[in-house]
């Protein structure tokens, strides 16, 4: 339990620094890290099932496509609608 709030209040640090950052250049290679995802990961994993899990665990396969083509804006935008969804409320599938 204490793996999974520590992994949800990184991924809150990281939404909530990610706009900062998305305004200057080349900050989205700063979010875009092995680090970054595997956080960001994290807290998709946590959510509870359902269609808005299912669209944030895409996002993520997104955003490390991204990063491997080395597009850290495509990364950093797929990351942060992933994250987004990590906050909304379960919809059922």
């Amino acid at each position: 339990m204490t793996k999974s709030l520590v992994a949800l209040a990184a991924a809150a640090a990281l939404l909530a620094i990610s706009p900062v950052h998305a305004a200057k250049p080349n900050s989205a290679a700063a979010v875009c890290t092995n680090d970054g995802i595997a956080k960001a990961d994290a807290a998709v994993m946590g959510m509870t099932e359902g269609d808005n899990k299912t669209k944030a665990m895409q996002e993520m396969t997104s955003a490390k496509s991204s990063m491997t083509q080395q597009d850290a804006k495509g990364c950093a935008s797929h990351m942060n609608a992933a994250m987004k969804m990590t906050k909304m409320k379960p919809k059922k599938m």
